[in-house]
């Protein structure tokens, strides 16, 4: 059996189309399933939680949808039921990031529906955890499977989907320029911080004048953006992107160097691979994970969840 989580409304109205194609399909092969269909912000953390109290040795949860919806699928599993989930994935969002990360196919619902039900389930991956007890935060810990981060990119990443320019864009096929739209918009308007970070409770690095702070699972968040090219989401560690010390009229001329993945040759880029890291900053600024608000803090930290979740891939 499987539980689809259908976010009908997902990459403006055109994952209803896809939706209707991959029940048309599921109807053809004689595959059992069930449908869940999240009415507001966060119903899809209700869903994830309720189908996780069934009793089945492996539950098979199934998103149509993007990263978005991904990220409160996650966030309403249980932590100890975690074991049990075996995650299946047919991306219909604008960003999608995290079908990105595990290799999936970005515009074929039919493929992917092949290949998570040719899937046998045991390949497994890590998470991301953020925790913090700012009195600003709006939780106090939250899982992530693509991404968090701190500055420039939360900033942009909890407004995006909001944005006018984003609407825009999906219908004409270019919804991830609205990333890059909003990412310069946004770098000339924002605040920068003074942050103390310490890397796996031991190496402490102070970066003035920070623009982002970014904490990655995969290696690229924001439709494609590659933060840190290398990260893989079974390699048993985060990595951060961090960009600092540059003023933001240089920033906005390193910003294509970035999206080609061509940053690490420029010193105001740091990119390394930790288990823990946590940081301290001189000013509030906004959290994300995996596009989601996270809050409007000074402290935080962040750490790995090896072999967390198996994907049907």
């Amino acid at each position: 059996m499987y539980h689809f989580i259908v976010n009908v409304h997902g990459g403006s109205g055109k994952a209803f189309v896809q939706w209707n194609k991959i029940r048309q399909m599921l109807k053809e092969k004689n595959v059992e399933y069930d449908t869940y269909v999240p009415q507001k912000i966060g119903h899809a953390s209700e869903i994830a939680k309720k189908i996780t109290s069934l009793n089945e040795e492996n539950i098979d949860i199934v998103i149509l949808g993007g990263d978005g919806t991904i990220n409160e699928v996650l966030n309403g599993i249980p932590q100890e039921k975690m074991k049990s989930i075996r995650l299946g994935l047919i991306p219909t969002g604008s960003g999608n990031d995290f079908a990105r990360g595990l290799g999936l196919p970005l515009h074929d619902s039919q493929k992917s529906l092949d290949i998570m039900l040719n899937s046998n389930g045991e390949h497994k991956i890590d998470l991301g955890i953020v925790e913090s007890n700012d009195e600003n935060a709006l939780f106090k810990k939250k899982v992530f499977g693509i991404s968090s981060g701190f500055g420039l990119n939360a900033l942009v990443g909890t407004s995006i989907n909001t944005s006018k320019i984003k609407k825009v864009l999906n219908w004409i096929h270019l919804g991830k320029l609205s990333y890059v739209f909003l990412t310069i918009k946004t770098l000339f308007t924002m605040k920068t911080q003074n942050v103390k970070i310490t890397f796996d409770n031991k190496d402490e690095m102070t970066f003035n004048k920070m623009i982002f702070l970014s904490s990655m699972n995969f290696g690229a968040e924001g439709g494609g953006v590659p933060m840190c090219p290398d990260a893989k989401g079974d390699d048993g560690k985060l990595s951060t992107c961090i960009c600092a010390g540059v003023p933001k009229l240089l920033t906005f001329f390193l910003f294509p160097f970035l999206c080609m993945a061509k940053h690490k040759m420029f010193k105001s880029f740091t990119i390394r691979d930790f288990e823990t890291l946590e940081f301290v900053s001189d000013k509030p600024s906004v959290v994300h994970t995996d596009g989601e608000l996270f809050g409007n803090v000074k402290t935080a930290k962040y750490s790995i969840w090896k072999n967390a979740l198996r994907v049907l891939i």
